[in-house]
């Protein structure tokens, strides 16, 4: 069965905006997650500690990324929502 090469050229590949390193193709961002992490995380966190009922669909369309971003920074334990004291 003969390969199917849809590039000739060699692979398609994209690189991120801040530090030039390669990134999936299917990333629907410009940035790597480590430059993603070192421009936006402090801003989501700040927004996090100001905002007490806020969750990861609204923290993602304030900041216009995916909510898995998001998920996978509060999984790393790099952020904690705030508890209601209620």
């Amino acid at each position: 069965m003969p390969r199917l090469n849809l590039n000739p050229e060699g692979p398609i590949t994209r690189h991120c905006s801040k530090c030039g390193c390669r990134i999936p193709i299917s990333s629907a961002y410009d940035q790597c997650k480590e430059c993603m992490k070192n421009e936006l995380f402090p801003k989501v966190k700040e927004f996090i500690l100001n905002n007490y009922d806020v969750n990861e669909v609204m923290v993602a369309e304030e900041f216009g990324i995916d909510t898995s971003l998001i998920h996978e920074w509060v999984r790393e334990g790099h952020l904690e929502y705030k508890k209601s004291s209620l």
